[in-house]
């Protein structure tokens, strides 16, 4: 027993022997600080893993909380516009064109009777006879046998004319015909200038007489000639050309000395072709 209080009393020794308390006397034990211990991360939870059998879908839609200002349900709502669509793009100049849709001529009104002045308008310079066209009142104004035409102070005037250019021709002239419409004639044509003379033998519808040069320019008009009367109606002495219409007619559109005719026969016209 007393060896052990021996031995304790020894190693107390040993063990205070480093540090000695000094001022008051006492002896304090101090011993190594150890640090405290580290907090350990919390271990992590382990994961349960993802059924296979179960696919991942889309999250549904979160309850949102209406805004205070939001309107209520059923009022309506003013839409903000809506961008302008863009321009649309431009057709280049070189782009094809249709052509153009034909469209019917329009109608040629019929010739009034009985034919009168037909003013200051201009008269196209045809050829003769233009048979590409057919057009047999000769609406167009195309010179032509057929078609003959007096211009004066008055304005123009047409005539759709039988031409007698033998001398059977003119010899038969308008004997035995007992109707003749307004603006329809006869032109008488001798081959030079001559003195000419008509009468009315067998002629059945007053006639005016209009005698003309080798220019086609007016040098008499005798009114309204008697039908069946043999007087010698002289014309003059350098006529060429006679145009024979319905009695009354010259003095009604005014054809007179110095008027003009028109007429692919008049070669050498003062009013030509």
């Amino acid at each position: 027993m007393g060896k052990r209080l021996v031995a304790l009393s020894f190693v107390a020794a040993l063990v205070a022997w480093p540090v000695l308390g000094q001022g008051d006397g006492s002896v304090i034990l101090e011993q190594e600080a150890v640090p405290p211990p580290m907090p350990s991360a919390p271990a992590a939870e382990p994961v349960e893993p993802l059924d296979s059998a179960d696919p991942v879908g889309p999250v549904g839609p979160v309850a949102e909380t209406p805004d205070a200002d939001a309107p209520e349900d059923g009022v309506p709502v003013a839409r903000a516009p809506s961008d302008p669509e863009p321009p649309a793009e431009e057709v280049p100049t070189d782009a094809p064109v249709d052509p153009p849709v034909a469209t019917a001529p329009d109608e040629v009104p019929p010739v009034l009777e009985p034919i009168l002045p037909i003013g200051d308008e201009p008269i196209a310079d045809a050829g003769v006879d233009p048979a590409a066209k057919p057009d047999p009142d000769n609406r167009i104004g195309a010179c032509r046998s057929d078609t003959l035409y007096v211009r004066g102070d008055f304005g123009k005037a047409r005539f759709a004319v039988d031409v007698a250019k033998t001398a059977e021709d003119r010899a038969q002239g308008l004997m035995n015909v007992d109707f003749m419409p307004t603006s329809k004639g006869m032109l008488f044509v001798y081959p030079a200038p001559q003195p000419v003379a008509f009468w009315m033998k067998n002629t059945l519808i007053p006639l005016d007489m209009i005698f003309a040069d080798s220019h086609g320019v007016v040098v008499k008009v005798h009114h309204s000639a008697t039908p069946g009367d043999l007087t010698s109606i002289p014309g003059g002495d350098q006529v060429q050309f006679v145009l024979e219409i319905n009695g009354g007619l010259a003095k009604m559109l005014r054809i007179e000395e110095g008027s003009q005719i028109r007429h692919p026969a008049v070669r050498r016209a003062a009013w030509p072709c």
